[in-house]
């Protein structure tokens, strides 16, 4: 991939584990970032889990792309 990458991953998620995550953030060639989301789910259900996301992805996509 020669893209730029973000990953979110949060330790709640049920649908993705970490080792997948962290298997695709292994093999991305830079520029690319891993955000821990702590307690978050995978769908973001929480309204502050979901604005923290869109912050991040506001902020990284301003540099990225």
């Amino acid at each position: 991939m020669n893209k730029p990458l973000l990953i979110f991953h949060a330790t709640e998620d049920d649908t993705v584990l970490i080792e997948q995550a962290e298997k695709i953030f292994k093999a991305a060639k830079h520029p690319k970032s891993f955000i821990s989301l702590g307690k978050a789910d995978h769908l973001l259900t929480h309204t502050q889990d979901a604005e923290y996301v869109a912050d991040i992805i506001i902020s990284w996509s301003e540099c990225y792309l």
